[in-house]
């Protein structure tokens, strides 16, 4: 594992709740780890303590090797992180940018250009090496953020929402560039955008008002906890009625659309329940528009979870 949290509380001062209260995270090497929870649930705050840029009320932390410490050298030279809103000089350049940072690690000018070069052409910024950073669209921002992010070598890669602020074409681009980074890398990702989790990350962590609610592989947590739903839909609303009151002694999982009558179900025994929905719609000859067997996703596991 290479970062683990053991116990770290967080207090404001002046606030009486904590914004972490008691938080155990671990993250395997070389995977893409997404960090969820609902706004204000510490999601932040985790990231700031673990980069060194917080300190913890109470608990402690080692990423990489390195115990987390505030402005510790020994950590910063090992991680990379991008916050929520990246800050950039808009009148450099993008290959100025980077070089500028990469001599703030140490290396020389040669070894600072040529790692630029390189991250750029990663990011897909080879043709706006030269172009000034205020002339770049909110993805390529994003991008040459990361590539900043990783001029150091970092062994942890830390990213605060990176994908929260942009058009479907710019969280396209960063997730591609985001799943071709773990060969070579950790990254540990907060968002609150699931469909992005979906389809990269490898692992999951779900955090609630400070607390840890749930932590596993993607695919265990859908085995664990998604069911799969039955979508019908109706010819007429008295159809729809007709069927909710059939079935209401049974206490499915059922959620109501009333304006285009149609409603889903959900459950873990599926098969179960279709063949008696079957039965139920041709003995009483009910006129249906739509009858679809959906997999359940991660939205629906986190609204589960939460609630």
């Amino acid at each position: 594992m290479i970062i683990n949290c053991r116990g770290i509380k967080k207090q404001y001062t002046g606030e009486s709740s904590f914004a972490l209260s008691g938080l155990d995270l671990t993250v395997e090497e070389n995977t893409v780890f997404g960090f969820l929870g609902p706004n204000g649930s510490g999601k932040t705050t985790t990231i700031k303590i673990l980069t060194g840029l917080m300190k913890p009320t109470s608990g402690d932390a080692t990423v990489a090797g390195e115990e987390v410490k505030v402005n510790s050298i020994r950590l910063r030279q090992k991680i990379g992180y991008l916050g929520q809103e990246p800050k950039m000089y808009g009148y450099m350049r993008g290959l100025e940018l980077l070089v500028f940072v990469g001599k703030v690690f140490g290396f020389s000018h040669v070894e600072s250009k040529k790692r630029a070069c390189e991250l750029l052409e990663m990011a897909g910024l080879g043709e706006a090496a030269d172009k000034k950073i205020s002339a770049y669209s909110g993805g390529m921002v994003q991008r040459l953020g990361i590539a900043q992010a990783l001029m150091g070598k970092p062994e942890v890669l830390f990213l605060d929402e990176p994908t929260s602020a942009l058009d479907p074409m710019g969280r396209k681009e960063i997730l591609e560039f985001i799943r071709n980074l773990k060969k070579d890398l950790t990254i540990f990702m907060s968002t609150h955008i699931l469909s992005d989790v979906e389809r990269i990350c490898d692992s999951v962590a779900i955090i609630n008002k400070g607390k840890l609610v749930i932590q596993g592989s993607m695919q265990e947590l859908k085995k664990k906890y998604s069911s799969q739903q039955i979508e019908v839909g109706f010819e007429t609303r008295e159809s729809m009625q007709s069927f909710i009151d059939a079935f209401r002694d049974l206490n499915w999982d059922i959620v109501i659309n009333d304006e285009i009558n149609k409603l889903q179900i959900n459950a873990l025994n599926i098969e179960q329940i279709k063949n008696k929905i079957f039965e139920f719609i041709s003995v009483n000859h009910f006129s249906i528009s739509k009858f679809e067997i959906l997999d359940a996703n991660l939205e629906d596991i986190f609204v589960k979870l939460i609630q």
